[in-house]
């Protein structure tokens, strides 16, 4: 599956960003801001990295793609984000596939925002205003 995912498990994170197996980055703040924080801001921290999270949906993967992310890990991973990196051609693993993101997951709410807006850079574009 991929160290880093185990890592992140192990280190109670719920992101954890990785280059050639050494941390570059890592948050343990639930929901998609920590994330969000890093494409906007640091993306050179993204581009080319692992990136593991717990759970991965539309909205992340729209982030990750956004951030040129070289290979994606999750727990669970929507069928929808692995649909996503097929076609970006950009590596992914996860434990489980599921069609949506639990409603229990912080995430989910975003997912929903991110079908709405139709494409990566729509939904980019409002989370920008929307955190402005």
């Amino acid at each position: 599956m991929g160290n880093v995912l185990t890592r992140m498990r192990e280190e109670q994170l719920t992101l954890r960003v990785e280059r050639d197996g050494v941390l570059v980055a890592a948050s343990d703040r639930v929901g998609l801001k920590p994330l969000q924080d890093m494409s906007f801001q640091r993306s050179d921290l993204l581009d080319g990295s692992d990136v593991a999270l717990p759970a991965l949906g539309l909205a992340a993967a729209y982030l990750l793609i956004y951030g040129k992310v070289g290979r994606a890990f999750a727990h669970t991973m929507t069928k929808e984000a692995r649909n996503l990196f097929r076609e970006e051609g950009i590596e992914f693993a996860a434990d489980s596939f599921v069609r949506k993101l639990p409603t229990a997951e912080p995430l989910g709410s975003f997912d929903a925002r991110a079908k709405k807006a139709v494409t990566l850079l729509a939904f980019v574009e409002e989370l920008k205003r929307a955190s402005a």
